[in-house]
């Protein structure tokens, strides 16, 4: 029993641990071993997003679409996710992949699931379609230095204990030097 509390003690002082693969196989989430492809949206209020000005705060960039079933039931979780980590300097981006003609329904599709998160529109800017060639909804940890740290093919629980930790483990370690 001293030995098991002992490891829980030890593992909780490691949150800046490195999400390696065995940590994001616990969540079934991927490592991709390459550079974030720089992207560039407009918000609704005409903002303006680049992926490059958040280079030194992690990232976490979540793709949607009105018509997917599963992402109705994620993006409230993203939202909470969100909320959980406001005071962490972690940036958390929706895009909504729907088509032109769905532009005016996207926000209040969001606002009615209580997303209160900004959300921008792949067909308002400049970004690639690869980030969403698997489909959605997927989601992408980027690290501070641009580079994707974990991806997500298919929906999570995002306020599960497990994914909790995996999380905080990305949030720490990219809040360290």
């Amino acid at each position: 029993m001293r030995l098991l509390i002992a490891l829980t003690l030890w593992l909780a002082v490691l949150p800046a641990a490195a999400l390696d693969d065995a940590t994001l196989a616990t969540q079934q989430m991927q490592r991709l071993a390459e550079a974030a492809p720089d992207f560039v949206l407009s918000g609704r209020a005409g903002e303006s997003l680049q992926l490059a000005a958040l280079r030194g705060r992690p990232v976490i960039l979540h793709f949607w679409a009105t018509w997917c079933t599963s992402c109705r039931q994620e993006l409230p979780l993203i939202q909470a996710l969100a909320e959980r980590l406001a005071d962490a300097d972690v940036a958390v981006v929706l895009v909504a992949i729907d088509g032109r003609d769905a532009a005016p329904e996207i926000g209040r599709y969001a606002a009615d699931l209580g997303v209160t998160l900004p959300v921008y529109r792949a067909g308002d800017g400049e970004i690639s379609p690869r980030y969403w060639s698997w489909g959605v909804p997927i989601t992408y940890l980027i690290d501070r230095d641009g580079a994707i740290a974990g991806r997500a093919l298919g929906p999570r629980e995002w306020t599960s204990a497990g994914m909790r930790t995996l999380i905080d483990r990305f949030v720490a370690r990219q809040s360290q030097p």
